[in-house]
């Protein structure tokens, strides 16, 4: 593969991703009104108007990272038989961060398309390459790791922090992404996306008063679903520190 046509596809993907951050806004304004609102409250008149995202702007916005996603994927780890599936499950994780980035709400159904989109990058990924997943348990621990380190960290934030720290809906969403990535690199995604909520976190404090309220608390979802288009993109490097841990390990266990 020539980087010329690597780079022809990168283009093309860049511009299918800022359509589909068009069509992502257009569907966030057509899904039921109840979907984007917690199981015991009512609709808001904004919900139930199907005007809740501006297609040009927030379009636009969320089309410019999911392209550059997408493009990034093909630079760094090429053209390969999980790309097609890839390309789907970023589309879905931007509906999911747009969700909870503005409603702090993750819906059920968007929840459920991740979880079956990872479970055939699950097959896909074992049957052809063995990217992500090795064995046919990889997926489980995967989702059991996902959701289970969240489920910690909330305990530890209400016992010790005396609050919430993340939501159920998080948790959902973890443990699906976990079925594709398995338990090594969900557990990167997680290490991913707290550096870079926490980049976040520190620009808004460093941006002055009035951009953090007191009591409010950020949505988690848009850094999980950045942390997960990281970590493909990445996958180059992260498998090379992942072998550079087992050769150390390695000769620490020689005589």
């Amino acid at each position: 593969m020539t980087m010329l046509f690597k780079i022809l596809i990168a283009v093309l993907l860049a511009a299918l991703g800022f359509s589909g951050g068009l069509l992502g806004c257009t569907i966030l304004n057509k899904i039921p009104a109840p979907w984007l609102c917690d199981y015991d409250e009512e609709p808001s008149p904004e919900l139930l108007s199907g005007k809740r995202y501006d297609v040009k702007k927030n379009g636009a916005l969320l089309g410019a990272f999911l392209g550059t996603a997408l493009a990034a994927i093909v630079l760094t780890n090429g053209i390969t038989v999980l790309l097609a599936f890839e390309v789907i499950m970023c589309f879905a994780l931007a509906l999911v961060a747009a969700a909870d980035a503005k409603y702090t709400i993750i819906p059920d159904q968007f929840t459920v398309a991740v979880a079956v989109i990872a479970a055939v990058i699950a097959v896909a990924d074992i049957l052809t390459q063995q990217v992500f997943i090795k064995h046919w348990y990889d997926p489980l621990l995967g989702a059991l790791a996902g959701g289970g380190c969240l489920i910690i960290l909330d305990i530890f934030s209400t016992l010790v922090l005396k609050k919430e720290g993340f939501g159920f809906g998080d948790i959902k969403l973890l443990a699906a992404m976990g079925l594709m990535f398995g338990w090594k690199y969900i557990i990167a995604l997680i290490i991913i996306s707290s550096f870079l909520a926490a980049i976040h976190f520190l620009i808004l404090i460093f941006a002055g008063s009035g951009k953090i309220e007191e009591g409010k608390y950020l949505p988690m979802a848009p850094y999980l679903c950045m942390g997960g288009a990281v970590t493909i993109i990445a996958l180059p490097w992260i498998r090379a520190l992942f072998d550079l841990y087992r050769s150390v390990l390695d000769m620490e266990m020689l005589p």
